[in-house]
């Protein structure tokens, strides 16, 4: 099955049809959510990246700043999820061609990824070394900003 018969069968499915056939303000709150998951996951982001830069917050160590904001980037990945997909599904045909959803969906599997192995690892270290503190925080954080500024521009394209 292709992406597009896959994307219409989402479309099309008795699920994807009743949250297409939701009121504005169901649309709306679905919006919210997702812009406050996506402050939630940046703002922790933010936090910890800059922690490992050197920048701020220097009187905690990277280990206990990444464990103080780590339910805040749970809560925010999953508001972001959920409420994403809940947009995308009764719309998933008008997402296909677009490339900025494209890019969105590479960059944010690739900040996954990076979430969940080198950025993990690093945060875990008591006292990581600058050079990988520094380039692992700048990876994660430009790959999250890239997330998020993919997704703005797909309303645009």
């Amino acid at each position: 099955m292709s992406a597009l018969e896959t994307f219409k069968a989402l479309q099309s499915s008795e699920f994807g049809r009743f949250i297409g056939g939701q009121n504005h303000l169901f649309c709306a709150g679905l919006e919210l959510a997702h812009i406050v998951g996506m402050i939630l996951l940046l703002a922790s982001i933010a936090l910890v990246s800059l922690r490992l830069f050197g920048i701020g917050l220097k009187q905690q160590s990277v280990a206990t700043l990444s464990k103080a904001t780590a339910g805040f980037v749970r809560t925010g990945l999953a508001l972001l999820v959920g409420s994403g997909l809940l947009i995308f599904i009764p719309a998933a045909t008008s997402y296909y061609p677009n490339d900025f959803f494209w890019y969105k969906a590479v960059l944010l599997t690739l900040a996954l990824a990076t979430h969940l192995t080198a950025f993990r690892w690093v945060t875990r270290n008591e006292t990581p070394s600058p050079l990988i503190a520094r380039t692992t925080g700048a990876i994660s954080l430009s790959l999250w900003l890239s997330v998020a500024f993919a997704g703005r521009f797909i309303g645009f394209f």
